[in-house]
């Protein structure tokens, strides 16, 4: 309890002020007894408001403002700006120059949103700016932005996982299709949805090839066009591959384009859900071209396009 005279606090069950020595009587106790119970559940109402304000605009950056507040064009602009950089950085996906910075960009106003409305509260509510709400705003901005934080890389983190991926091309050998730098961008969340056809640039694991013959156990993700589909049978001759007997134009022929030479004379027969692909790999410190037969469970996604260097953005067809 504090002394309704100077303000110091009392010490417990003591009638005199040590630091005023103010003697104080019954009423006045009773008085500064409510004043402090006042205090205490306006505390915990301030409490409870932050609380809805960090609660809405966590939901969605804006909400706090339009909801809780009534202050519309703030709600507005803080829901569109997070919308619009989203959708910048989504287009501009895999670049990491300007995804990134788009991103950090978007945490920013996503963390600042409940921070601005705490300001608006107590401005509107015309509350004192105490210690009491310091303490509060306080501790709401840093499990704010704590929250904040975890729920954006949680939600980064799955939508690279379930929906893109981006991978590096480092050879030389796929050019002038790819050439050696490029980053590509695999579509990874429609996986039931996929539609494999020939010719298509799928991102994939394996766990063996073929090699002049002969099995080798390999490991990693590749990605390279689709020869074969399910049920076919591949044979590759004199520069040519033939599907179930009949040649296959050269735009369905692997992106390596010495691949069909390295591979001649050789044969397979896809089994039901399996695909006919070349691999490029590294064996005693050199690159070989092996094939693989790639089930459909271990087809991570379809290569949808180029997206860094910047010149060369582009849709694969």
């Amino acid at each position: 309890m504090d002394c309704p005279r100077c303000g110091n606090e009392l010490l417990p069950n003591s009638r005199h002020c040590i630091e005023c020595g103010s003697e104080l009587d019954d009423k006045i106790i009773r008085l500064a007894e409510a004043e402090k119970k006042r205090k205490e559940k306006s505390g915990f109402s301030d409490s409870s408001d932050l609380l809805k304000l960090s609660f809405f605009s966590i939901i969605y950056p804006g909400l706090g403002h339009a909801v809780y507040l009534k202050e519309f064009s703030f709600g507005f602009l803080f829901a569109a700006s997070f919308t619009a950089l989203l959708i910048a950085a989504n287009y501009f996906v895999g670049t990491f120059y300007i995804d990134m910075p788009l991103l950090i960009a978007a945490y920013l106003v996503y963390s600042f949103a409940p921070v601005h409305a705490f300001g608006i509260y107590r401005v509107k509510l015309n509350l004192r700016d105490d210690y009491a709400f310091r303490s509060s705003v306080f501790l709401f901005r840093y499990f704010v932005v704590v929250f904040t934080a975890l729920i954006f890389l949680g939600a980064y983190s799955n939508y690279q996982r379930y929906f893109y991926y981006v991978a590096q091309v480092n050879s030389a050998i796929y050019e002038p299709f790819f050439k050696k730098g490029d980053r590509v961008l695999a579509e990874t969340g429609r996986k039931a949805a996929y539609g494999i056809k020939r010719g298509d640039i799928i991102l994939f694991s394996i766990t063996r090839g073929v090699y002049a013959g002969n099995f080798l156990y390999v490991s990693g993700e590749y990605f390279e066009k689709v020869i074969g589909l399910p049920g076919e049978r591949i044979k590759i001759s004199a520069g040519e591959i033939y599907i179930n007997g009949s040649r296959i134009e050269k735009k369905f022929h692997p992106l390596n384009k010495n691949a069909v030479i390295a591979l001649d004379n050789a044969e397979a027969a896809n089994g039901p859900g399996e695909y006919f692909v070349c691999v490029n790999g590294v064996l005693a410190g050199r690159e070989v071209t092996l094939y693989a037969q790639v089930a459909r469970e271990d087809v991570a996604g379809k290569i949808s396009r180029i997206v860094w260097p910047f010149e060369r953005r582009k849709m694969i067809e």
